[in-house]
């Protein structure tokens, strides 16, 4: 127990000295449970040709309108279920 204790303190010393981390993989990780959120939207959206026909026209204004926010990461895992 008391060298599991010591490991875990030299550990959190050594990560004291590293640089923190840049401000985008901060966002980045902070934005994952809201695009995993989404996702599951997704793929009840994908299901609707209505849906389909409209993010063939304008796929951020489709994602708008189904109330999602057309960030990149999700535009690109749209097109990908699509083309499944």
């Amino acid at each position: 127990m008391a060298n599991e204790l010591n490991l875990e303190i030299e550990l959190a010393a050594a990560l004291r000295t590293t640089a923190a981390p840049p401000q985008a993989w901060i966002d980045a990780a902070v934005a994952i449970p809201a695009t995993l959120a989404d996702l599951e939207s997704v793929d009840r959206l994908v299901a609707s040709g209505e849906f389909r026909a409209a993010f063939a026209r304008d796929p951020q204004q489709a994602l708008q309108d189904a109330g999602l926010e057309p960030s990149v990461p999700l535009v690109a895992a749209v097109r990908e279920r699509l083309a499944a």
